[in-house]
């Protein structure tokens, strides 16, 4: 098998990198619409452009159709922004609600150099010409931010609120700063002084704004309609269907691309005239492309290139030199891996779960079996008797136990509402499930008897464990009644006692059953911190174990007998030994990792694109990043 794996590598034209950069290079597709496209050069001219996307992976692609991949958030990238040299990228990430950020990476090295945390949305995002400022646009009226990249520290630009700007551009000398407002002020700066130099009131609430004809023309859409100034006035307004504008500040001409609601594109030009004019609309090509989930959502234009990214992900190319034939749009993506939504130790392999089916596979021999088919669920627990239960996180779907032997499946119980989490606890030689639907309930389901009991309803529950002491604690949120993170109920009585512990918000639990292993989030004087936390259930004792200076509500912990692991931060994995105190971090692959899970040979991580990544248990080296490919073999980087 591992010679069938070298094979396959070779099949796909791929290089591993993670040894150095622990990024992979391939034609796979984002999964998730493609947000910006950007040059890596400010003049494209040697084919390389870098793709963001709502999957939180920027991809650098280069001339020969080859990607660099590489997630540097778990939420969405909305806008990214390169530094003059293209190896350091500016990013802006955000959840569309409370989580918007910027950070600075350099792509040799994939290490992080700056970090920004804001309140409101960032509405533009670039970097002065010379590189000497990162400008971001804020949602308020205070406006701009400049960050001065040589130490990261915000300067004091502008000697007034800019207001909120969507868009920004400075001169090649940097000494000429422009804002766009979407109030429709187009405003100049003295990027040296700080001080206004002119304002001129043109069109309001001008989307895919840019500055082209080295910064004498204006142009950006409104309801179907590209406008297009230039000293302040309006030159041109041009009807167009759905239209998204390819052209950089380095075009003499305005690009743009038309696209009916279908699959029929065309890309037009209007070319730049003297005396302040721009031609009639002119067609460069028309183009056969995708459509549906699949339709164009943003492009860019490079000296040589289009480049197009799509809704589902994907990425296609064209020559920008005219055309007369209508051509088909090119896709340089490919979509060839399955992805992998949980995974279970077995005695000796592991259990994984795709979108249809179970399959068992272990490091030492590369052998994937298919187990059985599967109708959608996207959790797998191990159980006994080579049996699995399945259940679905946010759907009513029926939880099930899947005998793997005997190929049959039966419906243990049907959740009344969404589902948030299944958890399998022994206690007493008996087995049980506790499961949380909705943030609001509890439920105890013992599996011998089939006999399914609420035992709590609240509000902001976030998980449960049922202990040896044969009590149900439940971790949740302080906020609400009973104002505490952790209580515990009785579940033959219903008594409930809530626990004097302090934090926020108690979750990812794990135990031994007589000690629970959980993370919780407490507010103080320097901000929130998210602690790593055991808690005796016979001392009521809490220990914080560990300690990360963010607000990090999404990590987990898994406790492998003597070994708690938690992805707290959520860049690596860290392993921590609970007898000696000693802990590393698994050096993470080019997804951020997801969860892990162990059994007496191997760790492995299942990252959140849904590739895997195999680990020993005393060490952090990876050994090998395992992707699923639709044809049911594993592909190995």
């Amino acid at each position: 098998m591992k010679k069938y794996i070298l094979i396959l590598v070779l099949l796909f034209i791929s290089f591993s990198l993670y040894s150095q950069s622990q990024s992979h290079i391939s034609t796979q597709s984002h999964q998730a619409e493609v947000t910006q496209i950007t040059p890596v050069s400010a003049r494209g001219t040697d084919g390389s452009y870098y793709t963001a996307s709502d999957d939180g992976f920027v991809i650098k692609w280069t001339f020969d159709g080859q990607g660099e991949h590489y997630q540097f958030s778990d939420v969405s990238i909305k806008l990214l922004a390169v530094a003059p040299g293209g190896n350091e990228i500016a990013i802006y990430e955000t959840d569309g609600g409370s989580i918007n950020r910027i950070t600075v990476w350099d792509w040799k090295t994939l290490s992080r150099k700056y970090i920004k945390k804001f309140s409101d949305s960032i509405t533009s995002l670039a970097y002065s010409s010379k590189g000497t400022y990162l400008i971001a646009g804020t949602a308020t009226v205070d406006g701009a931010v400049f960050i001065k990249t040589s130490g990261w520290q915000i300067v004091d630009k502008i000697k007034e609120n800019t207001g909120i700007v969507s868009y920004i551009n400075t001169s090649k000398t940097e000494k000429t700063c422009v804002f766009y407002s979407p109030s429709g002020n187009l405003s100049f700066y003295d990027f040296i002084t700080g001080k206004l130099k002119q304002k001129m009131q043109i069109v309001k609430g001008l989307t895919q704004t840019v500055m082209y004809n080295e910064n004498r023309y204006f142009a950006g859409v409104r309801d179907n309609t590209i406008y297009v100034t230039a000293s302040g006035k309006t030159i041109a307004s041009i009807p167009a269907n759905n239209p998204i504008i390819i052209s950089t500040e380095a075009d003499y001409n305005l690009f743009y691309l038309e696209n009916d609601g279908r699959s029929n594109y065309e890309i037009k030009m209007l070319e730049s005239k003297e005396g302040n004019l721009v031609s009639n609309p002119r067609l460069v090509k028309s183009m056969k492309g995708p459509r549906g989930s699949a339709i164009i959502t943003s492009a860019v234009k490079d000296a040589t290139n289009i480049y197009f990214g799509g809704k589902n992900g994907a990425v296609y190319q064209t020559e920008a030199e005219a055309t007369i034939n209508t051509t088909n749009l090119t896709e340089l993506t490919e979509n060839t891996y399955s992805k992998i939504y949980d995974m279970a130790p077995s005695e000796s392999d592991f259990y994984f779960l795709t979108t249809n089916a179970i399959f068992s596979s272990s490091y030492d021999t590369g052998v994937i079996t298919k187990l059985a088919s599967t109708s959608g669920e996207s959790n797998i627990i191990s159980y006994k008797d080579n049996s699995v239960i399945l259940w679905t996180f946010s759907e009513k779907t029926p939880v099930k136990l899947i005998d793997l032997d005997k190929k049959t499946s039966t419906v243990l119980f049907t959740p009344k509402n969404s589902v948030q989490k299944v958890r399998l606890c022994s206690v007493e030689d008996k087995d049980y499930l506790i499961e949380i639907e909705s943030n609001s309930i509890v439920n105890l389901f013992d599996i011998q008897s089939g006999k399914l009991s609420e035992i709590y309803s609240g509000t902001g529950i976030q998980d449960a464990v049922y202990m040896n002491n044969k009590l149900v604690y439940i971790a949740k949120s302080a906020a609400t009644n009973p104002q505490t993170p952790l209580l515990s109920v009785n579940p033959d009585t219903m008594e409930t006692v809530p626990l004097n512990i302090k934090g926020n918000v108690t979750y990812a639990l794990s135990t031994d059953g007589k000690t629970i292993y959980g993370l919780n989030i407490i507010s103080d004087d320097t901000g929130k911190n998210t602690y790593v936390f055991s808690f005796n259930v016979y001392t009521k004792k809490m220990t914080n174990i560990l300690r990360f200076t963010e607000e990090d509500p999404e990590a987990f912990t898994y406790l492998s007998g003597n070994t708690l692991f938690t992805n707290i931060g959520r860049n690596k994995v860290y392993c921590y030994n609970l007898s000696t105190k000693k802990r590393f971090a698994y050096n993470r692959s080019a997804s951020i990792p997801k969860t892990i899970c162990t059994n007496s040979k191997r760790a492995v991580i299942l990252n959140s694109n849904g590739s895997i990544s195999w680990c020993g248990t005393n060490d952090s080296k990876l050994l090998a990043d395992w992707y699923l490919t639709k044809d049911e073999q594993w592909y190995e980087f």
